[in-house]
């Protein structure tokens, strides 16, 4: 008798533990992960849509940061569900993997994104710009004498960035095919940030500056700098050295599942279309005020209304503008 009093009581604890476990788990909010590379432009645009998707939508999100493969990786086995940047010429299998329904393209967040050698734009605009005919690399050696090497003055600099990039292989290829490094000395940086600090002495000084740099960076948005010109991208060319980088497609991808699940979500994300200058823009107010992502996603959402509003339901719009102000 007591055997079967303690058996009913034991299943009375357990059904109970179960119904409070289910309610946890029924409680437990829907959450959106977000990939995010380790690069400030990436955190700009997760930042955003984040506001975006907790105050305009009311769903929780998780920014997890991982590598391009972890990110592919993620989107794969459905730990990741989002990814706002993904620069999808530098993954090899993007191809394959949409076309085996992987992960799906929503929008191109911006593909106008280029790199090359720069000069700063007082040195080739306006009517007292000092060297109003270098329009081109191929005009470089005419202009030794403005960038002269301080280490060296007999010949002229070009500064680049680290080794171990793949865009300064390119450029000591450059220097031979082109014929630069019988006139110039190609000096290479140790770090990006060292890269752009020669850039700034030069500029506060309204100086010559002549380097590698790319799009979207704080720079860009900071600094008015003109890519040099150079000859159309050719692949066959490229490994020579020759020619103009390429640009890349940044694309926002998410999960088949996501799709099916954020319906109203998906229909926002595919309005999703910013651009270099835009995000340059963003990255430039990050520098200038020493602040992080999530302060210039508000900024954006508030000064930038006129870009961003018709992405959103009008419902969602309001939520936002609420809790942002």
């Amino acid at each position: 008798m007591k055997r079967k009093i303690w058996k009913k009581i034991t299943m009375v604890l357990m059904s109970a533990v179960l119904v409070i476990s289910l309610g946890a788990c029924a409680s437990e909010p829907e959450k959106i992960v977000i990939g995010e590379g380790d690069w400030d432009s990436n955190a700009f645009h997760d930042q955003v849509v984040k506001v975006i998707l907790e105050e305009g939508y009311g769903v929780e999100t998780e920014i997890i940061i991982a590598d391009t493969a972890v990110m592919i990786s993620g989107l794969k086995n459905k730990t990741i569900d989002l990814a706002l940047e993904l620069w999808a010429d530098n993954v090899p299998t993007y191809p394959e993997d949409i076309e085996n329904g992987d992960y799906v393209k929503l929008a191109t967040n911006f593909d106008d994104n280029v790199q090359g050698l720069y000069v700063p734009a007082y040195l080739v605009e306006g009517d007292d710009a000092l060297l109003p005919d270098l329009k081109s690399v191929q005009d470089l050696p005419e202009y030794v004498e403005y960038f002269t090497d301080p280490e060296n003055p007999d010949m002229g600099i070009i500064y680049g960035g680290p080794e171990g990039w793949s865009a300064t292989a390119f450029l000591h290829n450059k220097m031979e095919a082109y014929g630069l490094d019988e006139h110039y000395n190609f000096k290479t940086i140790d770090s990006g940030a060292t890269l752009n600090a020669t850039l700034a002495s030069a500029y506060a000084k309204g100086e010559p500056w002549l380097g590698y740099n790319w799009e979207p960076t704080w720079v860009m948005g900071l600094f008015d700098l003109v890519l040099l010109e150079d000859t159309p991208y050719s692949a066959d060319d490229f490994a020579a050295g020759i020619g103009s980088f390429p640009s890349v497609d940044v694309q926002v991808v998410s999960t088949p599942e996501f799709v099916d699940e954020y319906p109203e979500i998906t229909e926002f994300l595919k309005q999703y279309t910013t651009s270099s200058q835009l995000t340059s823009e963003a990255l430039a107010y990050m520098q200038e005020n020493d602040v992080e992502a999530d302060v210039a996603a508000k900024w954006f959402l508030e000064e930038k209304q006129d870009i961003w509003a018709d992405w959103v339901t009008e419902e969602a719009y309001d939520k936002i503008m609420t809790a942002i102000q």
